[in-house]
């Protein structure tokens, strides 16, 4: 699923092949990633436009259409976005295409169709409305307020950590890698925890998320070894996802 590193990597892709070109042509080639949303609407909204700006909040993406509104991208499991030189070249599974006179096509894909492609009138009222948390990278959102937005939650730190409502931008993937560099027990719980484990996973989650990758990530698989002491990983469920942890680590 792509998480706050991966959709700052789309934003690049758009940002530096997509802005202040004319749509030209727009397809859509299932209209079920739109939701309520025809593709006829969709189409003459931007069909002769350009984008403008572009701007990411959490595992969303948001681009200023120079007409009003913007056009907001959500990637779900299996979403991506790529700039491609021809229709040719779009990749399997694309749901919408926008073409750009004379000079290439965005592409937006999804095999499993968890996600959404849609248009707001106002990036923040969208926001909202989507009852999304700060972005976990917001300059604004220091550690004063992260303390706030976790005070007093009786839940595991992954399950918060995941949490969109309070943090937007880590989903499965980058919460487990995060508490691994952290060495912290995804099972804590948060209002457990010391003053300095709350300090040390914030400054984690922030330099997890800025260069993205991480040595856990490769290990999480079955029979994955710990990076640092080479122990088998423990697997086990919580919440409803799947978490990796090294039991000497982390205290698993």
């Amino acid at each position: 699923m792509p998480e706050l590193p991966d959709v700052e990597g789309f934003k690049r892709v758009l940002a530096g092949n997509a802005l202040r070109k004319t749509i030209e042509r727009v397809e859509v080639s299932d209209a079920r990633i739109l939701g309520k949303l025809s593709a006829r609407t969709f189409a003459s909204r931007l069909r002769g436009a350009k984008l403008v700006a572009v701007h990411r909040h959490g595992k969303h993406l948001m681009a200023r259409i120079d007409r009003g509104g913007w056009l907001t991208l959500h990637f779900g499991l299996t979403g991506a976005l790529q700039f491609v030189r021809s229709r040719a070249e779009e990749p399997p599974f694309t749901r919408v295409r926008l073409d750009f006179a004379g000079d290439g096509c965005l592409a937006y894909s999804n095999k499993r169709m968890i996600g959404r492609v849609g248009l707001a009138a106002d990036a923040a009222d969208f926001i909202v409305e989507e009852k999304l948390g700060p972005d976990a990278l917001d300059r604004l959102f220091d550690f004063a307020a992260f303390k706030a937005a976790v005070r007093g939650i009786k839940r595991d730190v992954k399950s918060v950590l995941m949490d969109q409502e309070i943090i937007a931008g880590i989903g499965n993937i980058y919460s487990d890698e995060i508490l691994f560099r952290a060495r912290i027990n995804p099972a804590a719980r948060m209002d457990k925890l010391a003053p300095g484990e709350l300090g040390r996973l914030f400054r984690t989650m922030r330099a997890t998320l800025e260069t993205g990758g991480g040595s856990l990530l490769p290990e999480r698989r079955k029979g994955g070894r710990c990076p640092r002491c080479r122990s088998l990983l423990k697997v086990f469920k919580l919440g409803g996802r799947t978490a990796y942890c090294c039991r000497r680590c982390q205290g698993c």
